[in-house]
């Protein structure tokens, strides 16, 4: 599969290169530079003006994605309001995730790519760092539940990551380097061909060293040790019980995708578009470094203190470390057409992944070079297919008619192998869990234009949704599971009202759900003497939510604020049922999150701009039977206050930006500054892009620019630097 996708790569960059050599326009054409409103298709299905759709919205354009140094798309994503983005590692992360109005983790955000969702069916996560970045065109926000027009995963809000159609021929190539011995190179080609086919090619790829990101703790216990050095870490609790011995090493990572799109306009109204990525991530551990003279043996102990000591080994180590590696296959065909009035949407597309990672497993002096392992490999397929249609009805009404099928699959399976850092040599499989699910609905929603300044929309969504030939155990042993069925029925309605030129007042209530994952249904695992049970007969998870926000322009639209309050009561949340040293996941939870967002920015002169944002998310647990002490508390992951401040400046051929993002703590009880806490953070970012001809684009920037030491889970990165060299025609 992987040879075919690049092979047709390959061939479409050939083509578009040779077919825009013989159709280039005059480079000395005059640009016409035509200054557009916002437009965005997500929040209703159907182009609107973002000052008129419902909801709290945000587009990313192209130019603003230019002003940070982004490594993986998430991370374009970290200075909006509302929104808090876990990326624990930088690029090496495996598991980030992106949080919305107070819904902790990425099975709540639905996130989609040129309209194709990319959410697996798996945990409902997203591989954000198998996603281009070079080649978006804008990307679309939508914040607040939207099960009405999208079903499951849109409890906190919708992503759609829109992909570029050049409209001329397009060279560009690029290289930069940085901090860490982060490397990063990437290659476009685009063209417009008989003013009907655009075609684009893109390459990038990124690799970093890394740096330290996990210390090698030992527990303090009484004697007396042998060996000095190291120092005293106390755990995440405050409690003095922890000797750090050493290090695992610096943990690298690499990203690199191919990428491609055609649009044919096979009429003066409609358009066939075909979108395809085939990206791989990658995470991995250099030689761990050992603070004490020695990695040690089974009778070494560090010296922590009057009649204390810490055992350490060499096994200790290399704990929790391995190699990572996750491939990520995307396509998708669109059309699009209007027949009389009626516009119609198609759409068919998949997403096809193999993820795998292993671990250590042997004990004592088991090491870096010479310690057997475990790998872990999960399988996920999803195919879903959607057809829609925009029908006017009279003038003053807009009725959205659609149905969407989705099939998902995934397995997963655990093998053994000879060395820990090496895919090679597998067992046969020693456990496997696993099943299918597929997912059918109908949705309608109308636009109502009651008034000229006054507008609601009405939408309901049926979903039906069952899961079925799930399994688990050892191979040939398994427990098979019953089928699940559910279904969900998901209205809601919203207003916006105008009742100035400047001011936009918007409303909305509506119910939402998230489906449960296979991973929920059928994954069991064990970590120490504690046993994580899956639960097959789960049920989703429902909210009702509430918005209420006003929106004002000042001083010409140079100045503009925006006030949001939201509320979501949530059900049947999935949470542990704790029962001896079992935790089996239940529908047990009730929480309720609120919070207000507040977003402001000014156009000081021409060339200079201020915007910044602050957001309050209060996000507790209200009842838990099955854990009584969880109640009342902040959910944890989720800040209680953020905010972000941002300057942008322009002169002539010199672009700079200055971002400054704040996050309070992530978890109540809590000690700052050491291993496995959620600390509070501030850091300073920037980058400067220089153009001193038409054709190059030299930038810099500096993020974390004053040096913050943090911890999220793992240290963070301290002040890094990266300068980029971009040519273009």
């Amino acid at each position: 599969m992987r040879l075919k996708t690049i092979i047709s790569f390959v061939l479409m960059g050939l083509t578009t290169t040779l077919l825009g050599m013989a159709t280039a326009p005059n480079a000395a054409a005059a640009e016409e530079s035509i200054q557009l409103e916002t437009i965005l298709v997500t929040a209703t299905k159907t182009k609107k003006n973002i000052q008129d759709a419902p909801g709290s919205l945000t587009v990313i354009n192209r130019e603003e994605l230019k002003k940070q140094n982004i490594q993986t798309v998430d991370d374009a994503l970290n200075s909006l309001s509302g929104m808090f983005v876990k990326r624990t590692k930088g690029l090496m992360d495996a598991t980030p995730s992106v949080s919305m109005r107070g819904f902790k983790g990425g099975q709540y955000t639905l996130v989609l790519l040129d309209g194709q969702p990319l959410n697996d069916a798996y945990t409902a996560g997203v591989e954000w760092g198998t996603l281009p970045v070079n080649n978006i065109e804008r990307i679309e926000v939508v914040r607040g539940a939207a099960s009405a027009l999208y079903g499951g995963n849109a409890m906190g809000g919708v992503i759609n990551i829109i992909t570029r159609n050049p409209d001329k021929l397009e060279l560009e190539a690029g290289a930069g380097y940085g901090s860490n011995n982060t490397r990063r190179y990437r290659f476009n080609v685009g063209n417009r061909l008989w003013d009907r086919l655009s075609l684009r090619l893109g390459y990038e790829k990124e690799s970093t060293d890394g740096y330290v990101t996990t210390p090698v703790l030992s527990s303090i216990k009484s004697g007396n040790g042998n060996v000095s050095g190291g120092y005293a870490m106390d755990d995440k609790h405050g409690e003095p019980t922890k000797w750090v011995v050493g290090d695992k090493g610096d943990n690298g990572g690499e990203r690199s995708s191919i990428d491609g799109k055609a649009s044919f306009d096979f009429s003066d109204t409609g358009t066939l578009a075909f979108t395809a990525v085939a990206a791989r991530h990658e995470y991995y551990y250099g030689a761990p470094n050992t603070y004490m003279g020695t990695f040690g043996d089974t009778n070494t102990y560090a010296v922590a203190g009057t009649d204390q000591r810490a055992r350490f080994q060499p096994n200790n180590y290399i704990s929790y470390t391995g190699i990572g590696e996750n491939e990520t296959d995307t396509y998708t065909l669109s059309c699009k057409e209007l027949i009389g009035p009626v516009e119609l949407h198609a759409r068919l597309g998949t997403v096809q992944s193999d993820d795998r990672y292993t671990l250590e497993t042997q004990s004592g002096m088991a090491d870096y070079y010479t310690s057997q392992g475990s790998l872990k490999n999960t399988e996920n397929e999803s195919w879903f297919t959607e057809l829609s249609g925009n029908i006017p009805l009279g003038q003053s009404h807009l009725l959205t008619l659609g149905t969407t099928y989705r099939t998902d699959a995934s397995d997963t399976n655990d093998y053994d192998v000879p060395f820990y850092r090496s895919f090679s040599g597998k067992s046969a499989s020693t456990f496997y869990s696993g099943g299918n699910s597929k997912a059918w609905a109908l949705f309608a929603q109308d636009e109502w234009q009651v008034t000229e300044p006054f507008s609601l929309y009405m939408g309901l969504r049926y979903d039906s949704w069952k899961v079925y030939d799930g399994a688990s155990g050892v191979p040939g042993l398994e427990t098979k599971y019953e089928s699940n069925r559910e279904s969900a029925i998901s209205p809601k309605i919203a207003a916006v009202w105008k009742p100035l030129s400047n001011t936009t007042c918007k409303a909305s209530v509506g119910h939402a759900f998230r489906a449960p994952t296979l991973y929920e249904l059928y994954r069991s695992w064990q970590s120490g003497s504690t046993t994580y049970q899956s639960e097959p007969d789960l049920r989703p998870e429902t909210a009702w939510t509430y918005e209420l926000g006003v929106d004002q322009y000042f001083f010409d639209k140079k100045t503009r604020v925006s006030l949001t309050g939201y509320r979501n009561d949530i059900e049947d949340l999935i949470y542990y049922r704790v029962e001896g040293a079992t935790k089996t996941r239940d529908n047990a939870g009730t929480a309720r999150t609120y919070g207000v967002e507040f977003e402001a920015s000014q156009k000081i002169t021409d060339r200079l701009s201020l915007w910044g944002n602050v957001t309050y998310t209060d996000a507790r647990i209200i009842d838990n039977p099955t854990d009584p002490t969880s109640e009342n508390k902040q959910i944890s992951g989720i800040p209680e206050w953020a905010w972000n401040m941002g300057l942008d400046t322009q002169y002539e051929w010199c672009k700079a930006s200055v971002v400054g993002r704040y996050y309070s703590k992530l978890e109540e009880d809590t000690k700052d500054g050491v291993y496995g806490t959620y600390e509070p953070a501030f850091f300073l970012d920037a980058k400067v892009i220089l153009t001193p001809l038409k054709c190059m684009e030299l930038s810099l920037s500096v993020d974390n620019i004053l040096d913050e030491e943090y911890y999220e889970y793992y240290k963070g990165d301290g002040r890094t630097f990266f300068a980029e060299l971009t040519f273009r025609y």
